[in-house]
């Protein structure tokens, strides 16, 4: 893929994300202590299309989870024809000197980030697809029918 189609591609996948705006977070590290799934909203993608977003600190203490993770993100909206679908590897940001320093994201991502009860996380997109999910139209069983057998003959 050229680096233009490839910038295409990114800007597409960057307008579809921030339209919904919502996602489910799942990790799907092998550790014995996982992170719980997460509803995401108020994500940001930077330039290189990683997705940023902060998440309630968890309840042990942040030392026991794995630092990066495999992940997924599901980004849906109800009504949306559409959904987007990312495969990453998840990081868990905990120095806050280097979230501040964080130019690729918001003043307003990087206090969420660093506010007390949050933490901050990075998915850096490895795959991802936009799933078309527009309903297709229902036909009657007969209009099929005879479209499948005009089909045939002619």
């Amino acid at each position: 893929m050229t680096p233009a189609a490839q910038e295409q591609e990114m800007k597409v996948m960057k307008s579809r994300i921030m339209e919904l705006n919502s996602a489910l977070f799942f990790t799907e590290s092998i550790s014995i202590i996982k992170l719980p799934t997460h509803m995401i909203s108020d994500v940001e993608v930077d330039a290189e299309g990683d997705v940023w977003f902060a998440i309630p600190k968890p309840g042990k203490h942040i030392d026991a989870y794995d630092k990066e993770m495999p992940a997924k993100l599901d980004f849906f909206k109800k009504g949306m024809d559409f959904f987007v679908k990312i495969r990453g590897i998840a990081t868990l940001q905990t120095d806050v000197e280097a979230i501040m320093n964080n130019e690729n994201i918001s003043v307003e991502m990087r206090e969420r980030m660093t506010a007390k009860n949050m933490i901050g996380v990075s998915v850096k997109r490895v795959e991802s697809e936009i799933v078309d999910n527009t309903p297709k139209p229902a036909q009657r069983w007969f209009q099929a029918s005879r479209s499948q057998l005009s089909s045939w003959f002619f």
